[in-house]
């Protein structure tokens, strides 16, 4: 081993041909594999180890890998900065080194082991030391180098620093709508390899089960239950129809109104409410608690909700995937269905047996820019991203957040979101140091608490504080890690940063909060090395997130700034245009809704998808799923539906038709009003109908209607389905063609018609007939007694007077009748009367000749009953003619 006071000189960077590969992803020339112990003390040895990598193109010769550094620590966090560049100021002690006789080829490798006792260092107190490791070639040309510290403790007091951990598990909105997602990333990224498989695992800091074995796990899971954020409630009235069931709009139209439809809304399923129906427990259902953690350091899980909710709604169900929404603008990007994600179900059932053991917290719905929202009068929105936040965790893991814990977007706020975040009944606030920035005078790293004002009219319960993230640890924690030697380096890193924050002068005790980005991606080596290195390093404390509180006011010293929200924050968030295009969205949004039973609001997520911070710098792909979003609304509105029939055809002045209306909406009730109208009012008016009516999740109903034709031909009746306030849900109306022929008017005056002719034809003849019969009884009243007794016939019978023929001018008289009969009665006579035959027309009674008199050798019991009947009813007699009997004889001759 050899250790010199001094090297010759250094330059300060190295040359483009040892300090990076030329190809991007080539190995580096040297690679720091490992370097222990994390913190040295006096007893300890220094071990480096790694491997060097000939990337020259040429080959080099005896090549020597060294350690420098300085005996001399770094004075302030800044320093650490400086000199992780390589472009800073080179450390000059030489550590331990080992040469390698020989030829190294281009592309060729070597490993080196290089170790020397802390005290041959010769370092002082307690502090972070600089250090380099390098590789250079027989002529002294360096290869390669890479730079970091050494954390050196000593014998003195170690100071202590207490260290709370937010672990995140947070990704970008991953859908459009409910059902389709934008890409299969998530899918990848809830695997045992995955993003946030491997934050999950790490965290846990156990090893966990990714397969899925032999249990049901949507079952287990609730999945069944549990089918995303669109749930709508089932109708309660049991004479509702069942899907596909058609009724009378008349069954349905007053079974359920919009205000009944709201009433009982309270009793609805809240997805939050009752973590048993989620396949959940909580310390509040059936008095069991929730299970601590036994393994491991505490973190507080720091979550999204519309990502849970993305993995919920990816293992429940069927799904459909993008194939490049962003390749062709111009068209429609493909799709293809997915059944119910195993991983997801899988990913999701050791979430929930992980998280329920720590501190949960929920930023807002899919990391919504509050501030933008409210600076737009969009308080709404604002308000449904933190309600859907909590109702989302809930559905996902069966536990609840710490509502008690506000974590807006970027860790930054202004005082309108702190105001809402309050109301909502949060006091502690996880903000970055942006947000809250050191005081000016203040050169060391100030604890993580820091009071903030009062907002709103009211006083508080508790006092809000805020909980500042260190920004220094959060850039280390997104150091690369992936490549060979990178998690070394990072964690090498993480030792020395908060070595240098424990090691500064500060009075009390002081909280440091390390908060990775939302997007963090580590490698799994350096997820679980950093917090190994919370438990392991001396000067470091596990701390409890939700047990950092702040101290009494005559403790606090004034360390930060008052809350700022910075003006480069400000222009960073979503524009006014962008958030007036989701208004736009959002009106579609509002008039689907009020057509929908109770207060159901399944694109209330979608629309809070779209106003994710995410979607900042991302303005391509946020237009495209803005534009899937509308689509949906308008297919799923235009799913409730008038169903166009064929053209009604009125035979007659009046007459009704139905009109059917669908609702194939197979999860919403709807209540709509129909509205119909006429072209012509002139030619054909509406009657009464009803309105307004319930329709039960993919049923129809029909409504009939009275029409009413004043003049023949065809008028279109416009037919459209409306909401309460008289919006139509559908941008185009239904036409129903109604013809009216007046078929059935015509038939009936045709019959009219036919009844006057026939009218008018027998009247002459009816009154010929009664003039007659009154000229026949005034003659037989002037003819006296005896010829009212009439005569008797030969063989003395009598003559029936209802025998008598008219165009021989003879019959009987009516008060001749048999021995032994009674006398007719003046009505008798008169019917008896009235039952002789019309003479042809122009024919009289002969002059000479008695109308009643009796016809001779005509039989006195004939029956009228035998004769034949006329167009009016009367029986003619069978008695014959004058022309058969001229003489009157009766003969017939």
């Amino acid at each position: 081993m050899a250790m010199t006071a001094a090297l010759l000189p250094i330059p300060a960077t190295l040359s483009p041909a040892s300090a990076e590969p030329d190809d991007e992803g080539a190995a580096a020339p040297l690679v720091v594999d490992r370097i222990t112990p994390d913190a040295l003390d006096e007893d300890s040895t220094l071990r480096v180890s790694g491997e060097v990598t000939n990337t020259t193109g040429e080959t080099v010769e005896d090549v020597t890998v060294r350690v420098r550094y300085s005996r001399h620590p770094f004075t302030s966090r800044d320093e650490l900065d400086d000199f992780a560049t390589g472009e800073d100021w080179q450390p000059s002690a030489s550590g331990p080194d080992k040469e390698f006789k020989g030829k190294l080829e281009p592309d060729g490798t070597l490993e080196y082991s290089l170790s020397t006792p802390a005290e041959d260092l010769g370092l002082g107190s307690y502090g972070v030391y600089p250090m380099v490791v390098e590789a250079v070639d027989g002529d002294g040309d360096p290869l390669g180098a890479q730079y970091t510290f050494l954390p050196y403790t000593a014998d003195d007091d170690v100071p202590t620093l207490d260290l709370a951990w937010v672990w995140p598990l947070m990704d970008a909105p991953q859908r459009a709508d409910d059902d389709t997602f934008l890409s299969d990333e998530l899918h990848g990224s809830v695997g045992a390899d995955g993003r946030l498989g491997r934050l999950l695992e790490s965290g846990a800091q156990v090893p966990l089960s990714f397969e899925a074995g032999d249990e049901d796990l949507v079952e287990e899971l609730g999945l069944e239950e549990d089918q995303g954020v669109e749930e709508s409630p089932e109708p309660t009235d049991e004479s509702s129809p069942t899907a596909g069931e058609e009724v009378t709009a008349e069954e349905s139209a007053d079974s359920v109104s919009p205000e009944a439809s709201d009433e009982g809304t309270d009793e609805e399923a809240d997805p939050s409410a009752s973590p048993e129906e989620d396949g959940g427990n909580d310390e509040d259902d059936g008095g069991e608690e929730r299970p601590t953690r036994t393994e491991g350091i505490p973190v507080t899980w720091s979550v999204d909700p519309g990502t849970l909710d993305d993995v919920l709604r990816m293992a429940a169900a069927e799904h459909q995937v993008l194939e490049g929404p962003l390749d062709d603008p111009a068209e429609e990007p493909g799709r293809q269905g997915r059944p119910a994600d195993v991983a997801a179900q899988v990913w999701l059932r050791e979430a929930r047996e992980v998280l329920a053991a720590d501190t949960v917290v929920a930023s807002p719905y899919a990391d919504a820019d509050l501030v933008a929202l409210l600076l737009n009068d969009m308080n709404g929105d604002a308000e449904a991203s933190l309600r859907l936040g909590q109702e989302a965790v809930a559905r996902a893991l069966a536990l609840e957040a710490d509502d008690r814990f506000a974590v807006p977007a970027e860790g930054l706020m202004d005082e309108r979101v702190q105001e809402l975040y309050t109301e909502h009944g949060a006091d502690r606030f996880l903000l970055s140091e942006e947000a809250l920035p050191p005081a000016s005078w203040i050169s060391t790293t100030p604890s993580a608490q820091a009071p903030l004002p009062v907002s709103g009219d009211e006083e508080a319960d508790e006092e809000p504080y805020a909980l500042v993230t260190d920004s220094g640890l959060t850039d280390v924690l997104s150091m690369p890690s992936w490549e060979p030697g990178e998690s070394a380096l990072a964690l090498q890193r993480f030792a020395a940063e908060t070595a240098m924050i424990a090691g500064e002068s500060g009075e009390g005790d002081r909280v440091v909060v390390a908060a990775p980005e939302p997007g963090w991606d580590p490698s799994p080596e350096f997820a679980s090395g950093v917090l190994e290195a919370t438990d392991g390093l001396p000067w470091l404390s596990p701390e409890r997130l939700d047990r950092v509180e702040l101290p009494d006011s005559k403790d606090r010293e004034e360390t930060r700034q008052e809350l700022d929200y910075p003006d480069q924050a400000y222009g960073d968030g979503l524009s006014s245009t962008y958030l007036g295009q989701i208004e736009d969205v959002s009106r579609d949004v509002r008039l689907f809704n009020s057509i929908l039973v109770g207060d159901s609001d399944p694109f209330r997520p979608a629309l809070v998808r779209l106003e994710s911070v995410h979607w900042r710098d991302r303005e391509a792909l946020a237009g495209a799923t803005r534009t899937l979003v509308v689509k949906s609304v308008q297919s799923r509105r235009e799913d409730v539906r008038v169903i166009p029939g064929e053209p009604v055809t009125l035979a007659s002045r009046t007459g009704t038709t139905g009109v059917l209306v669908a609702n194939d909406l197979e999860d919403e009730a709807v209540y709509v009003y129909l509205s119909l109208y006429s072209e012509n009012s002139e030619r054909l008016s509406i009657g009464e109908y009803t309105h307004h009516f319930e329709i039960a999740p993919g049923a129809k109903t029909t409504v009939y209607v009275p029409l009413s034709a004043r003049i023949n031909g065809s008028t279109n009746v416009h037919v459209s389905l409306q909401n309460a306030d008289g919006e139509p849900i559908s941008s185009q109306d239904t036409l129903i063609q109604v013809n009216a022929t007046g078929l059935g008017t015509q038939a009936l005056l045709i019959s009219g018609i036919g009844l006057l002719i026939l009218v008018a034809a027998l009247a002459p003849r009816a009154l010929r007939k009664w003039a007659r019969k009154q000229a026949a009884r005034a003659k037989a009243a002037e003819a006296g007694d005896g010829t009212a007794d009439g005569e008797r016939s030969a063989d003395g019978s009598e003559t029936d007077a209802g025998s008598e023929t008219d165009a021989a001018g003879t019959g009987s008289d009516p008060d001749v009748r048999a021995p032994g009969t009674d006398a007719p009665d003046a009505d008798t006579s008169q019917a008896d009367a009235g039952s002789e035959t019309d003479a042809p027309e122009g024919d009289g009674t002969p002059e000479g000749t008695t109308p009643n008199a009796p016809a001779a050798g005509r039989p006195s019991d004939a029956t009228p009953g035998d004769g034949d009947r006329t167009a009016d009813g009367d029986t003619t007699a069978d008695s014959p003619t004058t022309k058969d009997d001229p003489d009157g004889s009766g003969s017939g001759k």
